[in-house]
């Protein structure tokens, strides 16, 4: 009964660490890596709910997915540089349901595709490779589905056109970024856990 407990109470430490991370991460500027002479700015706000998803499973990758969710309306209702960026906003877009659910369903999803992918693929092949193959694939559906439901709730100027390259380009970037932090984080972690 005490080593529940104690498992739970780890869980939602791990949780709440990952959750100020994803907060610092929104809401300041090291959430972006910006190659300026590219003009090329990949985030790493997803990360910490791959890491979250593959070290705490689905529910809490989930909610994990869901507070990156509700954290991205919050800063493009605060803070939105762009057009694209009041898109996220419900109070700026103009259509608050199609906000929030681009906001939320992608970034919920991510958690949920991270978590029950590692879980499939672990049993499977080598574990750096179940990290390394469900952070890909995980950043790559939240990507295509932000931009999708984006494209689909809002008549965006050349969206069609932008959308490809933005998948080619940022979407390469920032699933590369995902397989070597997620790898680089999870992998000790899941040794130190089965450890204790």
């Amino acid at each position: 009964m005490q080593q529940i407990g104690h498992e739970k109470t780890l869980r939602l430490a791990q949780l709440g660490i990952l959750l100020a991370i994803q907060a610092i991460l929104t809401f300041t500027p090291l959430g972006f890596i910006t190659w300026l002479p590219f003009a090329v700015s990949v985030t790493l706000m997803h990360i910490p709910v791959i890491i979250g998803g593959v070290l705490l499973g689905p529910l809490y990758g989930g909610l994990l997915g869901l507070f990156f969710g509700i954290f991205s309306m919050i800063k493009a209702s605060i803070a939105a540089v762009s057009p694209v960026d009041m898109m996220f906003s419900p109070l700026l877009s103009g259509s608050p349901v199609a906000s929030v659910a681009m906001c939320v369903l992608p970034r919920v999803l991510l958690g949920l595709v991270a978590a029950y992918l590692f879980a499939f693929l672990a049993r499977r092949m080598r574990t750096t490779f179940a990290i390394a193959v469900s952070a890909a694939l995980a950043t790559a559906v939240h990507t295509i589905g932000v931009l999708g439901l984006l494209s689909l709730f809002f008549d965006v100027l050349p969206l069609k056109q932008v959308f490809a390259a933005v998948v080619a380009v940022n979407g390469l970037l920032e699933i590369l970024v995902a397989v070597v932090i997620a790898t680089g984080v999870c992998r000790p972690m899941l040794r130190a856990l089965h450890r204790n």
